[in-house]
């Protein structure tokens, strides 16, 4: 594909508008022979992301080029609002409803949904308001609290840590934030318990999910990040969860550390062997140690999950509760 359009849709913000194919010398015919022979995808009306820019994306990142392309076209007039703010500010989206641009009108008029828009009415402060990219966003702090009102607590725990692992939300502040000025927002009640829950030492969407599947299923709350040691004060791994109280440590292991983040991407087998080899090394110092995968988090499934985890909770305690080992 030509690298013009290339380069002139990454200027965009990741998308190409029909008049500027035309002014580019592609007309409607060659708009069309671009799309059926792949090179181009068109995501709205009159709007376009070429495929080498658009495949390899997240769904949340299309779906940040979607909202800025709505919002370039809307103009000064709105605000990208909820869902829509949160993947423009590049954080965390899970079980997230992303068919839709959000945006609040500044008009005050009533709001509507239109063409894969949903147009939001509300009062929006000028400290609600920031530029991102210079585009009008709602600030991260009223994003995350708007977004978790609305989507839940699972979905809300994914947001609201990756926020606060970028720095870009305080806790506290949330917490005020709630009681002072959102109190009454139907959802609020969610949005508290996911604030309550949310931590910013979770590193992953999947670690995210799996504190929320243990306070969902009662399992006690862990240590997070911890570092285990050896009989000579080595750290031999870190850990996702940890209760010390049992001797016992959790990893979410997601796909990627075998995928196209392993380190070993030529032969896959050997990160395998180097996660057993660590694993042999946190059983030595005394503790128990379970693995869940991401269907192990499906909703028909961590009630499974979460029965196994107690069980060998309760095993690493009855097996390891007298011979401890520090963890720092």
């Amino acid at each position: 594909m030509d690298e013009t359009l290339i380069a002139v849709a990454a200027a965009n913000g990741g998308y190409l508008l029909r008049s500027q194919l035309l002014d580019l010398a592609v007309n409607d015919d060659a708009i069309r022979v671009l799309v059926r022979a792949g090179h181009l995808r068109r995501i709205r009306h009159g709007t376009y992301v070429p495929a080498v820019l658009w495949d390899g994306a997240s769904a949340s990142e299309r779906h940040a080029v979607a909202a800025r392309s709505v919002v370039d076209k809307l103009g000064p007039g709105v605000v990208a609002t909820h869902q829509s703010a949160a993947a423009l500010h590049g954080l965390d989206l899970w079980g997230v409803d992303l068919s839709a641009v959000h945006v609040t009108r500044l008009d005050g008029r009533n709001g509507r949904s239109e063409a894969g828009v949903v147009f939001h009415s509300g009062r929006l402060d000028e400290a609600d308001c920031v530029e991102v990219d210079g585009r009008l966003v709602s600030s991260a702090r009223r994003t995350v609290l708007e977004t978790s009102a609305a989507e839940g607590i699972e979905p809300a725990v994914v947001l609201l840590s990756s926020a606060l692992r970028r720095g870009a939300v305080v806790k506290d502040e949330l917490e005020e934030s709630i009681e002072r000025d959102f109190a009454r927002w139907q959802g609020i009640r969610s949005a508290r318990v996911a604030v309550r829950l949310a931590d910013g030492r979770l590193e992953t969407v999947g670690e995210a999910r799996s504190l929320f599947m243990m306070w969902a299923h009662g399992i006690p709350a862990p240590e997070l990040q911890v570092e285990i040691v050896d009989g000579d004060g080595r750290v031999i791994a870190r850990t996702d969860f940890a209760w010390s109280g049992y001797q016992h440590v959790g990893e979410f292991d997601g796909m990627l550390k075998y995928g196209r983040l392993n380190p070993f991407s030529d032969d896959p087998g050997r990160q395998l062997e180097r996660e057993k080899v660590r694993e042999d090394k946190v059983r030595a110092t005394g503790r128990g140690m379970t693995r869940w995968t991401w269907h192990e988090l499906d909703a028909r499934r961590s009630a499974d999950t979460a029965r196994r985890l107690h069980r060998d909770l309760e095993a690493s305690r009855r097996l390891y509760g007298r011979a401890a080992t520090h963890i720092v």
